[in-house]
């Protein structure tokens, strides 16, 4: 009787053991499966964040536009050439500031009136419609009467000019046409000189000497 109350006692443990073992195997996956769904909800939330911030890359890439900017440094003076300019794009905001890359013919033979570093885009403000100076050239201003004055003169319209005397000069000379056709560069309003307007000439540099020696200039606007 004894050697069978050891047997059963026995068998009874090996059961208790193997029922412990199994539970601590549940127990185990248990904790692996808790592990593995937090590890999972870290991975799709990453590949989430990932596809999103290549979408806001695209979006940002495609929501660009082309402007006109330059190849290479260009100095002051410089006549703009095909061969100058090359399309970039940036921001819309950015971009209402400079000239679109539809419309880059309109900056051929205009003149840079600021030194532009390479890759940068172009606006009207830095380009002029006027060569340089050349060096026999020269801005020549003098306030002229309204009267003196054509209805409609405008900048870059083609002028010749009539050089009257100082009429408190004695023996003063007759008037005088210039012998050259210029341009008008300037025109403005003098706050001081509310009967005369302010208006600059560009021409060779003996213009400045014959309007210093005149009274009076008179315009006359001409063909080109």
């Amino acid at each position: 009787m004894s050697q069978r109350m050891i047997d059963s006692l026995t068998r009874s443990r090996v059961l208790n053991s193997s029922d412990n073992v199994e539970i601590s195997r549940d127990l185990d996956q248990g904790e692996r499966k808790k592990k593995r769904v937090p590890d999972m909800a870290v991975g799709i939330a990453l590949i989430a964040l990932g596809v999103i911030g290549s979408m806001a890359v695209y979006r940002s890439a495609s929501a660009t536009i082309s402007v006109v900017g330059v190849v290479r440094d260009l100095d002051r003076g410089r006549v703009i050439e095909a061969g100058d300019l090359q399309a970039i794009r940036i921001s819309p905001e950015s971009a209402k500031f400079f000239v679109g890359a539809s419309n880059a013919g309109s900056l051929l033979g205009k003149v840079l009136i600021v030194p532009v570093m390479s890759g940068s885009p172009l606006s009207e403000s830095m380009v002029s419609a006027a060569l340089p100076l050349g060096p026999d050239e020269a801005l020549t201003s003098a306030a002229v009467p309204m009267g003196n004055i054509p209805a409609n003169l405008a900048v870059n319209d083609n002028v010749r000019l009539v050089l009257t005397p100082d009429v408190t000069i004695t023996n003063a000379s007759p008037p005088l046409l210039f012998d050259e056709v210029v341009t008008v560069w300037a025109i403005e309003q003098s706050d001081e000189l509310s009967s005369a307007v302010i208006v600059t000439f560009r021409g060779p540099l003996r213009l400045s000497i014959a309007i210093a020696g005149a009274g009076n200039v008179r315009i006359s606007l001409v063909s080109e």
